[in-house]
């Protein structure tokens, strides 16, 4: 309610984009858009969440390299997320990793695919989707939670924190983007 009340009043509500200040990865298009410029590095949200429902989105052009999720802000971001105790990560191969081992193999996914993210840390919960088909539901969030990407070779990810309408709707209960 208050983000429509704001949104109808003209306000520029602070939607989160990936943090050029705990990257090597090259940020565009307003620090929606991560692409590499290194080996396999990876960046975190400007906002964290540790309560709530929240819903992001990403955009792939994906190799075997990319991974999108989660992370704390001690994250190792010189890794794709989830190949530390610190993330949990989806590759495109199918994977949902944390701390470098797969919790579950699910659908892959290739470029053009969107990927949706859905946290909420006061259950302790991340959800991944593809094409708003649910993949797997990840447990043992606490405490502070940023979105994240991993990425190297001729990946890319293009985040939707919600500041423009996003593909699918957020799951039920959730909030559509990720803003402060």
């Amino acid at each position: 309610m208050l983000k429509q009340l704001l949104f109808m009043m003209g306000s520029n509500y602070p939607y989160a984009t990936w943090n050029p200040l705990d990257t090597q990865l090259a940020l565009s298009n307003g620090n929606l858009t991560a692409t590499p410029g290194a080996p396999t590095r990876s960046v975190r949200s400007t906002i964290g969440k540790s309560s709530d429902k929240w819903y992001w989105e990403c955009v792939t052009a994906t190799d075997v390299y990319s991974y999108i999720g989660v992370a704390y802000s001690n994250a190792d971001l010189t890794v794709g997320v989830g190949l530390d105790a610190n993330g949990w990560g989806y590759n495109p191969n199918g994977a949902i990793y944390n701390n470098s081992s797969p919790l579950a193999v699910v659908a892959t996914y290739a470029n053009g695919d969107v990927i949706g993210i859905a946290i909420d840390p006061t259950a302790g919960t991340v959800k991944f989707y593809k094409n708003n088909a649910l993949q797997y539901t990840a447990t043992g969030l606490s405490g502070t939670v940023y979105a994240a990407v991993g990425l190297a070779n001729s990946t890319a990810c293009t985040a939707n924190f919600g500041k423009t309408a996003q593909t699918y709707s957020p799951p039920a209960g959730y909030n559509a983007g990720l803003y402060a």
